[in-house]
């Protein structure tokens, strides 16, 4: 019997959320018996790869768009235009780089055959190759965060988002989608929900490479630091746990991002110094996040939410905040108290009352329908 055929295709795979997904997709596909490729653009602070049964291929399209005199030249103009019309370069760069990656494709589709599915991942990745069209692609999109207000905004949502496969992480995402195609009076080809896939295997795996090097117990939070993840709520809730509760464990963050600096004087003006532990990115937090006490989420929003399941899969007990977006589609049955308003003195007993409970948690019953054998059958409903 013919082995199905998929690329999952990103933008770089650098450490980050969305990229670790790619790579978790690609993986799941071929635990499910397809024969799995991962194809990505930038090779710029690559960090992640896919095990052994995922053929990865680079696409250096900044490179074969350079080797030609005109393709250098285009590249110029494209700049200089974009500096005239604002945020328009993915408009002329997406012209530009189609064709490279349409011979691209080509080429690997004559060594190895057709593929059956192809699945990109994030609005970065579209921008890239958005002139193609192909009925077997299907364009993931991770964020409710979509621009869609001023002219350029509704250009780049018709020239990504109209005749395509459209699917959102979660339901959040979906209605986002289908909010932004209303506004702008663009019609995609399809629009679904398909979850991210969990890898449980890598995940335990990598969560055993180390033990941290802390003597005590620890809360932790773990995610890019940008206004977003509303970090200065959880250090407020974490100082009101310390004040009213006694909590005396420290709160490790693990993350860089724009919006460090003032997570820094939120520390200070707290005075937290001593119980706060900024430990930075990490190429492998999972060991953190197992040996924690509880995992915290506290952003205003998520596309998904792939850390908390991240974290019960490591074991570790979660809260989070009722953010929009995917979060409160994991934090359903028992998960659903854990789940929190933003309000920083119920965020603080709850985290106080989540570390001093002594009950076991179902963790497998949380995470079973993320699983690679779940999400792989819904891809397969939906587009083959």
């Amino acid at each position: 019997m013919k082995k199905k055929r998929v690329a999952v295709i990103v933008r770089s795979l650098k450490i980050g959320g969305m990229e670790r997904v790619a790579v978790n997709l690609s993986e799941a596909f071929a635990e499910e018996k397809w024969e799995s490729h991962l194809i990505y653009f930038k090779d710029k602070n690559r960090a992640i790869e896919p095990n052994k049964d995922v053929r990865v291929h680079h696409f250096n399209l900044d490179r074969g768009l350079n080797l030609t005199v005109i393709g250098t030249l285009l590249k110029i103009v494209a700049k200089f235009l974009n500096g005239i019309f604002r945020n328009s370069f993915f408009l002329y760069i997406g012209m530009l780089n189609t064709p490279i990656f349409r011979w691209k494709l080509k080429q690997i589709e004559k060594e190895y055959g057709k593929f059956d599915l192809i699945v990109m991942r994030g609005h970065g990745t579209f921008e890239e190759i958005w002139w193609y069209k192909d009925n077997r692609v299907v364009q993931m999109v991770e964020s409710v965060f979509i621009r869609n207000e001023k002219f350029i905004d509704k250009l780049y949502i018709k020239c990504l988002y109209s005749g395509k496969n459209l699917a959102g992480v979660s339901s959040g995402v979906k209605e986002k989608i289908e909010e932004v195609l209303r506004k702008t009076k663009t019609r995609a080809k399809s629009v679904n929900v398909i979850y991210n896939p969990l890898n449980i295997d890598d995940i335990n795996k990598k969560a055993n490479e180390y033990t941290p090097d802390i003597e005590t117990n620890y809360i932790v939070s773990v995610g890019r630091i940008t206004p977003n993840k509303n970090i200065s709520f959880l250090l407020e809730a974490y100082k009101y746990a310390r004040n009213e509760y006694n909590l005396t464990l420290p709160l490790v963050i693990i993350g860089n991002g724009h919006d460090m600096e003032n997570v820094k004087r939120k520390i200070a003006e707290l005075s937290l110094e001593k119980y706060v532990i900024l430990k930075g990115l990490l190429v492998n937090p999972y060991p953190w996040i197992k040996h924690a006490s509880c995992l915290t989420s506290t952003s205003y929003a998520e596309g998904f939410g792939m850390v908390l399941l991240e974290a019960l899969t490591c074991h570790t007990k979660v809260i989070a905040t009722r953010s929009q977006g995917g979060v409160q589609e994991i934090m359903t049955g028992n998960l659903a108290k854990y789940l929190v308003d933003f309000d920083a003195k119920i965020f603080a007993k709850k985290m106080y009352d989540i570390i001093i409970e002594t009950k076991e948690w179902d963790f497998q019953s949380h995470i079973q329908r993320f699983q690679a054998k779940e999400i792989v059958n819904k891809y397969e409903e939906f587009y083959l």
